[in-house]
């Protein structure tokens, strides 16, 4: 790729670089650029694209023998100076992210004697990120081994998959994210889509405890398990009572900002109608613990998000609420399935996600046809649940013919 016009000549690029760089390690906060400086990462790409204001890298391809998925690489661009490149490892690791203290420091190890002594803990793939060196790859393959992970979660396969930290630490969990992600982790089945592509593209599994919806299931997953509640939220009036009158909580604020009007407060009282709750839990943050979760506790079950896709982005679809995420996991297996069967008939093509193949199938064939359940199993849940970024032939031609009746209604028949 040519260079951004306006560069300056390398020599000068690197200096600037350099400048840009010593300026984001000033102040009393951490810096990480102070941190970096401690690894063997090419930190001067990283200044270079700062002060170009356009992505240095390159793609690239790293081959390590008996690996298939995990292994990303990017390599600097020409106009670069110095070059350089970076290679990382996707690597498992566990539900939520809670990593025992003899693990960390066998990966620190590893890190540090085969890679370039940096590791990634977050970002939005759920995966644990070791970079490293081309040279040092396949023994670092046999090291993550031998400490019982794996490289894998890229490519045409299953991705990491992602929970929240569920009942370990957040009050709002509603059921055990931890304990589900680890029981579809350990399926044979899963572990080898993980590090095997098998698939016409990816596949992400995400793990919410509640509404609030920490993993992004209903953007950013094929299948995604988010606890709910049947009816209205608990209401603990003396506590609220309390609150009301210590000014920390606005019950009439609180009302307004139903985004189903389902609040209602008489100057004593404060009541939810469940009927027309939809799940949002504003209430619940705002006067949390007055307001709590309903006790009873399901599974809302969306189907075919992301972010980017063959035919746009896509919101999750609801598909049921269930008691448990074991009453979905049939579904999973039929969805892939059929995923897949419908490549080899030439309907969906490679790069396809769910979603995508979902919006060619139609999502009322999908429902009923491939996954046999009823639409009455839908949830009622909030708003963000309820809608797609992009709309298939049947949505599409219900609310044309819903626009077309308003228009009829106000103007008339057309001719």
């Amino acid at each position: 790729m040519s260079a951004p016009p306006g560069l300056p000549p390398k020599e000068e690029l690197l200096q600037r670089a350099e400048e840009v760089l010593k300026e984001l390690e000033k102040g009393p906060w951490p810096s990480h650029v102070t941190e970096l400086r401690k690894t063997r990462y090419p930190l001067h790409v990283y200044g270079v694209g700062l002060v170009a204001r356009k992505s240095p890298w390159g793609p690239a391809a790293v081959k390590v023998e008996y690996v298939n998925t995990g292994v990303l690489s990017r390599w600097a661009r020409d106009w670069v100076p110095g070059g350089g490149s970076e290679v990382h490892f996707r690597v498992f690791h566990t539900p939520g992210k809670f990593l025992r203290t003899d693990f960390v420091r066998k990966i620190t190890k590893i890190s540090r004697e085969l890679g370039v002594g940096l590791i990634e803990l977050v970002g939005q793939t759920g995966a644990l990120v070791l970079n490293l060196t081309p040279e040092t790859a396949e023994q670092m393959v046999d090291a993550l081994r031998e400490i019982g992970t794996d490289v894998g979660g890229s490519g045409d396969a299953i991705r990491a998959l992602n929970a929240c930290v569920g009942p370990a630490l957040c009050e709002f969990a509603l059921y055990d994210t931890l304990k589900w992600y680890a029981e579809f982790h350990k399926g044979k089945r899963v572990n080898d889509n993980i590090v095997t592509p098998n698939y016409p593209f990816k596949f992400k599994a995400k793990f919410s405890g509640c509404p609030f919806d920490c993993t992004r299931a209903v953007h950013r997953a094929d299948f995604g398990f988010i606890g709910v509640w049947e009816g209205a939220p608990e209401v603990d009036q003396e506590l609220l009572r309390r609150k009301i009158e210590a000014g920390e909580v606005d019950p009439a604020k609180l009302a307004a900002n139903c985004p189903s009007g389902a609040i209602t407060w008489d100057g004593k009282e404060l009541k939810i109608d469940g009927s027309r709750c939809k799940k949002s839990m504003h209430c619940i943050r705002a006067a949390f613990p007055a307001i709590k979760p309903g006790k009873k506790v399901k599974i809302a079950v969306v189907v075919g998000g992301h972010v980017k896709g063959r035919f746009g982005g896509k919101m999750g679809k609801p598909l049921a609420v269930v008691n448990s995420v074991e009453e979905a996991m049939d579904w999973v297996v039929k969805t892939v399935e059929s995923w897949m069967e419908y490549m080899e008939k030439g309907v969906v093509k490679h790069k396809d996600r769910i979603g995508d193949f979902i919006m060619k199938v139609g999502f009322k064939k999908y429902l009923t046809e491939i996954l046999g359940i009823n639409e009455e199993r839908k949830p009622t849940l909030h708003p963000s649940l309820r809608a797609g970024a992009v709309l298939d032939d049947e949505e599409r031609t219900m609310w044309a013919n819903w626009a077309g009746k308003i228009v009829e209604e106000y103007f008339g028949k057309r001719p």
